[in-house]
C-alpha cells in the first residue's frame, strides 16, 4: 500500500479521489492535532486507518513533534498503542 503525504496529512489513492486519509493541523509549540481519519468502504477491514496513524507518528518522530487528537479513532489508536506514548500527549 502506497501512503502519500500532502500539506494536510497522509492519504491512499489519487490526490483528487482519496481512498483513505488522515489529516492534522499545526497547533504550534511543536504539536500537531489529528483532526480527521476516513477510509473508504473498499479499503475497510484492511488496517488502513492504523497505517495512516503510524505514518503521522513517524512524521512526528522525524520532526520532533508531539501529537494530540480530536479525531475519535486516532484518540483510541494512539491511547491504546504503547509504542506511540513518546509522541502522543493526549
Amino acid at each position: 500500500m502506497d501512503i502519500k503525504q500532502d500539506e494536510k496529512g497522509f492519504y491512499v489513492g489519487d490526490p483528487n479521489d482519496k481512498d483513505a486519509e488522515i489529516t492534522f493541523i499545526d497547533k504550534g509549540n511543536n504539536t500537531i492535532e489529528i483532526d480527521h481519519t476516513e477510509v473508504s468502504e473498499k479499503l475497510r477491514g484492511e488496517g488502513v486507518a492504523g497505517k495512516l496513524v503510524k505514518a503521522v507518528v513517524d512524521h512526528a518522530r522525524e520532526n520532533n513533534l508531539q501529537i494530540t487528537a480530536s479525531c475519535p479513532y486516532a484518540q483510541k489508536k494512539l491511547g491504546r498503542t504503547d509504542e506511540y506514548r513518546d509522541v502522543y500527549v493526549g
